[in-house]
């Protein structure tokens, strides 16, 4: 069931990963999300609805102007190894057809 359970599971410090207990236990400013979240299931669906609209508009990068980070806070140092990672999978026709077509 998709529901609002998880921010409940916050509150009563029952998370699986501490990263996601940290949200509820170590931050005053998500503190008070968690607690709007967990008490009221409709504005947590409002504000889902309304993340999903949001990242449905970002631009995804795909070919070169992308890359598959090893750390997903910090750019590559190199893309080049992951660049030939990438054409061994799909290939280089595909991979540049797909970077022309976004």
């Amino acid at each position: 069931v998709f529901d609002n359970n998880y921010y409940l599971d916050l509150q009563n410090n029952t998370t699986l990963f501490t990263s996601d207990q940290s949200l509820y236990s170590n931050s005053a400013d998500t503190e008070d999300i968690v607690d709007s979240f967990a008490s009221n299931q409709t504005v947590f669906f409002e504000n889902f609805i309304l993340g999903m609209l949001k990242m449905g508009q970002l631009d995804v990068l795909t070919g070169s102007e992308g890359e598959i980070r090893t750390n997903c806070s910090i750019a590559n140092a190199d893309s080049s190894y992951y660049q030939q990672i990438i054409e061994s999978i799909v290939g280089p026709e595909e991979q540049s057809q797909s970077s022309q077509s976004t």
